[in-house]
């Protein structure tokens, strides 16, 4: 049973379930019938009986003598009429063929209420009894007759129920086969089109009618999920591609500056620098992969908490506070206008890592001792941080590509910057994952506007 499939096990409960419907079916009517032949075989006693008695008060002088005829009379066979006197016992005084085998119980007749009907059921027999007076003395009239009729009966329903139960049950579990393999059919095919999805070619998607019912909403879901993995892949496909494009110049810088110092005995100093420049561009190569693998990182996957609120005055002064020593160190004059304090629902941490990295990129290409500026105001409902410099600004064309993976600028965004070609790339999808809007202004050798806008 384990081993069958759905449609196997769900057509063997069918046939299970069907059968035991129409065996409850069966009995019902055949109780039903039975209980309402023994009804109305009751009220025809009782009809006989009470006109025998009317007959016997009628006619008790006579008694004796008088013939029953009742059966005649109601087209009524088999009819058994007995009537008997209370004496010390109760003792017949009259017999219309009434069976031998149902002996007369005075105990149990001596418990009869007078004018009161009462039936008995013997294995062969039902019987009705009335208590009467007449002239000071108590009788019982007894009718009878056995259960030929309701058996002839029962017999003809089980006959119909074994013709019809059989002709039901086939009808029944081909109707049932058909239904399951209707429900089915949609699955089969789905499976089909999924076979044919592999990890080469995730682009596929299943075909949804826009039913809305079970097998659309798996489709959908499936979909969705099919949507997900391409995404993963490309992902991985895209980190695969990026890495081994990117860390490729690093290592045969490092392996020449090897090569070159293993070529002959150097003084202690020379080996050092070679160390120096090795580590270097260790250090790029550690800074691009980290870079990498925070692209290549799914939302949940980046975030390590849920969204709080966060206030953006303090996450722009921190990042002020943290980049002063580095605009010293390339004599730029750091300022931070925070006009009012503002607040929205989103991660403080990650906030303060896209600031930091437009701030480097303003510091690092602005003019010698010109100013970089770090603001925060309303703008009607948005709320917006603004990192403004004077340096050599971003050629228009540029502007188009600056957001990619490791573009640089002829100008601006070269390996002497320190870079890897990844913190725009980063700053957007830090900028996503809180739903805002980044925005750049920019003019070559007037310097560049970089807009953080969140919807209030």
């Amino acid at each position: 049973m384990t081993n069958l499939s759905i449609k196997r096990k769900l057509l063997i409960y069918n046939i299970f379930i069907q059968v035991l419907i129409l065996m409850l079916f069966s009995f019902s009517i055949y109780k039903t019938l039975e209980v309402s032949s023994k009804d109305k075989l009751e009220a025809t006693l009782k009809v006989i009986l009470l006109d025998i008695t009317d007959d016997i008060i009628e006619h008790k002088k006579v008694i004796n003598t008088r013939e029953f005829d009742e059966e005649k009379e109601y087209k009524f066979e088999p009819l058994y009429i007995r009537l008997l006197k209370e004496e010390d016992k109760y003792k017949e005084i009259k017999n219309n063929n009434f069976p031998s085998d149902i002996i007369v119980n005075n105990k149990y007749l001596k418990t009869l209420i007078l004018n009161q009907i009462k039936f008995e059921y013997k294995k062969h027999y039902i019987i009705s009894r009335l208590k009467i007076q007449m002239d000071k003395n108590y009788y019982v009239l007894e009718v009878a007759t056995n259960f030929s009729a309701i058996n002839s009966t029962l017999e003809n329903l089980v006959y119909i129920l074994m013709f019809i139960v059989p002709i039901i049950l086939i009808l029944s579990i081909i109707g049932g086969y058909f239904l399951i393999y209707k429900s089915f059919l949609p699955i089969e095919k789905l499976l089909q089109n999924l076979k044919s999805i592999n990890a080469s070619d995730l682009s596929k998607r299943l075909e949804s009618k826009n039913k809305n019912d079970e097998i659309d909403l798996l489709s959908q879901e499936i979909n969705n999920l099919l949507q997900r993995l391409e995404i993963s892949f490309e992902k991985i496909s895209q980190f695969s591609s990026d890495a081994s494009h990117e860390l490729k110049t690093p290592l045969t810088i490092i392996r020449g500056e090897i090569e070159i110092a293993l070529r002959k005995d150097r003084e202690s100093s020379e080996y050092k620098k070679t160390l120096s420049n090795c580590l270097d561009e260790l250090i790029t190569i550690q800074q691009t992969i980290d870079d990498l693998l925070f692209l290549a990182k799914n939302e949940h996957e980046v975030l390590e908490k849920k969204e709080e609120v966060i206030y953006l005055d303090e996450v722009s002064l921190e990042a002020y506070k943290e980049m002063q020593a580095f605009a010293k160190l390339k004599n730029i004059n750091l300022e931070c206008q925070i006009k009012e304090p503002l607040q929205i629902k989103g991660h403080h941490k990650l906030l303060k890592i896209a600031i930091k990295n437009i701030l480097k990129n303003a510091i690092t290409f602005s003019h010698k001792n010109s100013t970089v500026i770090i603001s925060n105001y309303q703008d009607e409902d948005n709320q917006v941080i603004c990192i403004e410099d004077k340096g050599i600004g971003i050629s228009k064309k540029d502007q188009e590509k600056i957001f990619d993976k490791f573009y640089r600028t002829d100008k601006s965004r070269n390996k002497e910057s320190g870079g890897t070609g990844l913190g725009m790339s980063i700053v957007e999808k830090i900028i996503k994952i809180h739903k805002a809007q980044i925005k750049l202004q920019s003019e070559e050798n007037l310097g560049t506007k970089v807009y953080f806008i969140f919807r209030g």
